[in-house]
């Protein structure tokens, strides 16, 4: 079972908008302003229950950005958001280059492109089926809302543990635009701008645009054939990596239907190209018991004898090269480590600047249209991903193993969304149909002179469909001026399909996965998921006055059963995994709105809870039991005229229960991922000049340690950290220049993220590590 105990403690200097996320007042009456210099403050509209409302009227755990904020804040990437939302902690893989959200402790943390998050993702109402699309670049946004706890009533796609919904900055009727240049560290230089205007009396167009170029952090020392490895290496291999190649375009252009509706058509793309994912090795020891069975992992430093794997206390040969012990002490199997543990500097062969890209194309249109009885949302959408992923597996300095990953997905889908209230009832119902098509190859290539499928490569080709069709509605039903009622479910058939191969043939380059179906062939598998799923919530919103707001309610959260299509083959179904969500909470606001105390409870029931466990280069979901039990508080503070504080903190305390770590080997274990402590501040004091407005803030934020593996080694273990950012911004009297200087990391944490275990190989772990200290300038013109 998972117990999580959660406390956020949140007295911010964010709008009161933003603060009051999680609050919710009578429908009818918007947010006060809170008085003070310009700064960050202001009123936000959201569609976190499918329809436009103020923050502090939405009777569920929420906070939003706007584009706005965002811009002041410095944010400028999915991960800057995690920083700042209670609750929230970051998972995913290849070194960080894909980052998934971790909310109140649900994660699953698998890395491949069959997989979908329990943590969904929108883009302006549609969804993103691949993980790989998670780690998006804020660029010209509207605001961003990020849900937490179950959405399936609306939402319905796989958000058990709530969802992060991103709005784009649409077309206006003004001519308006901006163009933002930033310059930073690691020969960084980042271009965002946008025009936007009509183009007749009923259209109206929006483009905009986003280039970021950031050199290497990396610095790679692997010279070819040197000790303690003296083996060729690979042909243009050993360069610096960890930087970045990202461009983007959006277009948008709006058609007014008459007097009553709009018809709004977008187009996107979307290009990035990294070096390998930024990890560094770190050498571990496997422990095992008298079956063989591996119980722990430790750090090799921390074994005196220097064993290659330990077991009942003795030195085993796990290099089979007749040798039970490392070369070096503390080593990995070659004798090889880290130059500078955490540091910058690196030492590996498989290392290039251009291995990893990811692309995205989408089309959508979207129809909004007044009935006067009732409003109709159509939103159809099409997305199509492609990923070419490479890294060095075990991370030691000769060529060895070589993990690559090509994923294909196309995606489509369709939403009718209907809406309308009167004097007691507002209400929401609709259907929604979403199709995904997934081409996925991964495999292992092993350089002719490792030790471990030498010459060779081992490949799993998969070939998943999702065809999914679902209906849902919900209602907030006025039982008196202070009392709501609020009831939805969602019915959801879904049919999945996989065919699957696994084979091995002769690897001649270690950077593209070579597939020849003539090779040796391994397994062989065609399965059915197929299944019919339910979401449900009830609630009850209590509103004395204005100023306070009581609220319980029962949820029903459900994410969708899929296919294991792990490394070495083993092709299998797992469950659909279903969370009831208990939660019941007050607000309150006070001083003239200069105040804002949140405070929830929740307990979380999981049925069949959906954990990832990862064991050398392979990764298997598996279905457990599980509940999560926690509390969350929130205070804001507008301390006097332009000054503003927060500070958040959550607790956290989880277990799933009786986990099979290994063979037979049962214990109690945290998620991966979730802290048990979480802590942030941030503190803005903004005043007028004679040429505009000045603005200092402050922020950091601290979570205790986490575990990067569900099994809870020793060895898997990421220690606590702290991270402190500065920024000083100015802005003219008219609002139309802008200069921002920040510093991000001001201490240099070198702190660990995120981590794969695969010291049943060659002794190594692979971890990688936060940025380093980060100073930048952003000049922004606004027309």
């Amino acid at each position: 079972m998972i117990k999580i105990h959660t406390l956020t403690l949140k007295l911010s200097l964010l709008p009161l908008a933003v603060i009051t996320a999680l609050s919710q007042a009578q429908a009818s009456n918007p947010p006060e302003e809170v008085a003070s210099s310009p700064g960050v403050f202001e009123q936000i509209l959201i569609t976190a229950q499918k329809r436009e409302q103020y923050l502090n009227d939405v009777s569920i755990a929420v906070t939003a950005f706007s584009g706005e904020q965002m811009d002041k804040l410095g944010f400028d990437d999915s991960i800057d958001l995690i920083a700042f939302t209670p609750g929230v902690s970051l998972a995913g893989d290849i070194g960080g280059q894909r980052a998934i959200f971790n909310i109140r402790g649900v994660v699953q943390n698998d890395y491949a492109d069959i997989a979908e998050a329990p943590v969904a993702v929108y883009v302006d109402g549609g969804y993103l089926a691949s993980t790989q699309a998670q780690t998006f670049g804020i660029f010209d946004l509207a605001r961003v809302e990020i849900l937490k706890g179950p959405q399936g009533t609306l939402f319905g796609r796989n958000a058990t543990g709530g969802l992060v919904n991103t709005i784009t900055a649409k077309p206006s009727d003004e001519t308006e635009g901006y163009a933002e240049f930033t310059a930073a560290s690691f020969e960084q230089f980042r271009l965002e701008g946008a025009l936007s205007g009509s183009l007749s009396d009923s259209v109206r167009g929006r483009i905009s645009i986003l280039s970021n170029q950031q050199g290497e952090i990396l610095e790679n020392i692997y010279q070819d054939g040197s000790e303690p490895d003296t083996r060729e290496g690979s042909v243009g291999g050993g360069e610096d990596g960890y930087n970045d190649d990202t461009q983007a375009i959006r277009g948008q252009i709006e058609f007014d239907i008459n007097d009553n509706g709009s018809v709004l058509f977008n187009a996107n793309w979307a290009k990035t190209t990294k070096s390998e994912g930024p990890y560094q090795v770190v050498n571990t020891t496997e422990i095992a018991d008298e079956n063989g069975n591996i119980i722990d992992v430790i750090f090799a430093a921390d074994d005196p004898l220097g064993c290659d794997k330990i077991q009942l206390g003795q030195c085993v040969d796990a290099n089979f090269n007749g040798d039970p012990l490392r070369p070096v002490q503390g080593g990995d199997f070659n004798g090889n480590f880290d130059p500078d543990g955490s540091g910058n500097k690196v030492n590996k062969d498989f290392a290039f600047d251009d291995q990893n890209k990811i692309e995205s194309k989408g089309l959508m249109a979207t129809v909004n249209y007044d009935f006067d009885f009732m409003q109709l949302v159509s939103i159809t959408d099409y997305k199509k991903f492609t990923r070419v992923v490479g890294l060095d597996s075990d991370q030691t300095a000769s060529p060895e193993l070589i993990f690559q990953s090509d994923g294909d997905i196309d995606q489509i889908s369709q939403e009718f969304r209907f809406s309308g209230e009167s004097d007691s009832l507002s209400w929401v119902s609709g259907l929604y149909y979403l199709g995904i098509d997934t081409d996925y190859i991964q495999g292992l290539a092993a350089s002719p002179s490792a030790g471990f499928l030498a010459g060779e490569e081992v490949n799993t080709l998969a070939d998943i469909s999702t065809d999914s069709l679902s209906l849902f509605g919900q209602i907030d039903y006025y039982l008196s001026d202070s009392l709501i009622l609020v009831a939805g479910a969602r019915v959801i058939k879904e049919n999945k399909s996989l065919d699957g191969l696994v084979f091995s043939n002769a690897n001649t380059n270690d950077r593209v996965i070579e597939v020849d179906l003539n090779g040796v062939l391994f397994e062989e598998a065609y399965l059915d998921n197929d299944q019919n799923l339910w979401s449900a919530k009830i609630q009850l919103d209590y509103s004395p006055n204005t100023d306070t707001l009581y609220y319980a309610g029962i949820n029903r959260g459900v994410k969708a059963g899929s296919f294991n299509a792990p490394l070495f083959g083993g092709f299998s179904r797992y469950k659909p995994e279903v969370l009831v969500s208990y939660e019941a909470g007050t607000k309150h606001t006070l001083n003239e709105g200069k105040v804002q105390i949140n405070g929830s409870l929740f307990h979380y029931d999981y049925a069949d809870y959906q954990s990832f466990s990862w064991v050398n280069n392979a990764g298997v979901v598996f279905n457990e039991q599980a509940n999560f039990t926690g509390a969350e508080v929130e205070i804001f503070l507008n301390a006097g005229e332009g000054l503003d504080i927060m500070f958040g903190m959550s607790y956290v305390d989880a277990k799933v229960e009786n986990l099979e770590v290994a063979s037979g080997v049962f214990k109690d274990t945290t998620p991966p991922y979730t802290p048990k402590l979480q802590a942030s501040g941030l503190v803005r004091y903004n005043w007028d000049i004679q040429s505009g407005n000045v603005a200092v803030q402050v922020s950091g934020s601290y979570q205790s340690h986490t575990f990067h593996n569900a099994r809870n080694f020793t060895a898997h273990r990421i220690d606590s950290h702290f991270k402190a950012d500065a920024n000083l911004a100015w802005t003219d009297n008219e609002d139309k220049w802008s200069v921002f200087a920040y510093v991000d990391n001001l201490t240099d944490s070198d702190h660990a993220l995120i981590g794969f275990d695969v010291t049943g190989f060659y002794g190594t772990t692979q971890i990688s590590y936060a940025k380093p200290r980060t100073a930048g300038v952003t000049v922004k013109r606004n027309f």
